[in-house]
């Protein structure tokens, strides 16, 4: 029994002291999808800077597909457990398409040189897994780092 279910169920036993505790909790359920919001959801920037970032991001992605010379640092990872980590983080980052994440958000870096952006793609709807993309970006938007996790939703 998980710590999660002891503290669900020592509450409900001392609430009904004869029902046995394993028959009050249950598995957790799978969380129903919800569908990913049809406009993109922006934090801290336009929607032409958004664009702008889509667009060095898939310029990336055709250049590498190119086989041309990428200067960026590309990591990516998941909990051991998820299949995603089986892929090296150049083909998760040639296969996360871009023009479908929905939401993107400007992060605060001590260095003004440089650009950081939060993005979330969600391949099998919100609620679900999905890709968590640290996109950093220097003078000029030249790419300098991406950093892909694919984890489990807030609140796990």
């Amino acid at each position: 029994m998980s710590i999660r279910q002891i503290m669900v169920a020592l509450p409900l036993t001392l609430a009904f002291p004869g029902m046995p505790a394993t028959a009050q909790t249950s598995a957790p359920r799978a969380a129903v999808p919800l569908p990913v919001p049809a406009k993109m959801q922006l934090l801290g920037l336009s929607a032409d800077e958004a664009m702008s970032l889509m667009a060095i991001l898939q310029a990336a992605q055709q250049q590498l597909r190119a086989g041309k010379f990428q200067h960026f640092a590309l990591f990516s990872g998941a909990t051991a457990s998820y299949t995603e980590t089986r892929m090296s983080p150049r083909d998760a980052f040639l296969r996360l398409p871009f023009d479908r994440v929905w939401r993107i958000e400007r992060l605060r870096h001590e260095n003004r040189a440089l650009q950081t952006h939060r993005l979330a793609y969600a391949p099998n709807g919100l609620g679900q897994l999905y890709w968590d993309i640290e996109v950093m970006s220097g003078l000029e938007g030249r790419l300098e780092r991406v950093v892909m996790t694919y984890k489990a939703p807030a609140p796990f």
